[in-house]
């Protein structure tokens, strides 16, 4: 019955994993038509904002559930909830990213003179967007490679 139990919480919490990549149903906020690049940022702002709203629900309803005194569930149910964490570190940093990029073309768009030192701030911006985005892939990596191992540990021992 105990392993049973197990497999019923591994399966909802890979269940929950997958449904976290939903999309928005929220308008991105107004556009001129004459703009759709802006458009298109604004989209992705609004999607990523519902997608980080809508995780950070679901963490906390993780974070309510109860793993038991098992060990190796606790130990998955943190790396799950870690995992989670790091993938809304990223959508808040990809979601940054699409601000800035909207804002420094609207503001270029409404000052010729502002054009090179939006330019500057924009390559620095991007230079640590770039090294930012290569550290979560690096944590993201080590999680994921840790996880397949306590997973492993889990079927091992329901094996034997």
């Amino acid at each position: 019955m105990e392993v049973r139990r197990q497999w019923v919480l591994v399966g909802a919490l890979a269940i929950s994993v997958a449904s976290c990549v939903g999309t928005s149903q929220m308008d991105p906020e107004p556009v001129p038509p004459d703009d759709p690049v802006s458009g298109l940022l604004s989209k992705g702002i609004t999607q990523l904002n519902s997608n980080i709203n809508a995780l950070s629900k679901r963490m906390n309803d993780v974070q309510q559930a109860s793993a038991g005194t098992d060990p190796v569930l606790q130990e998955l149910q943190a790396l799950d909830l870690s995992g989670w964490q790091l993938h809304q570190q990223q959508w808040v940093l990809q979601r940054d990213h699409l601000v800035m990029a909207r804002d420094a073309l609207r503001r270029a768009s409404k000052s010729q003179g502002e054009k090179g030192q939006l330019l500057a701030q924009w390559g620095q911006h991007q230079q640590q967007y770039m090294k930012a985005l290569e550290e979560l892939r690096q944590q993201r990596h080590y999680l994921e490679s840790k996880h397949l191992e306590v997973e492993a540990r889990l079927v091992e021992r329901g094996l034997q």
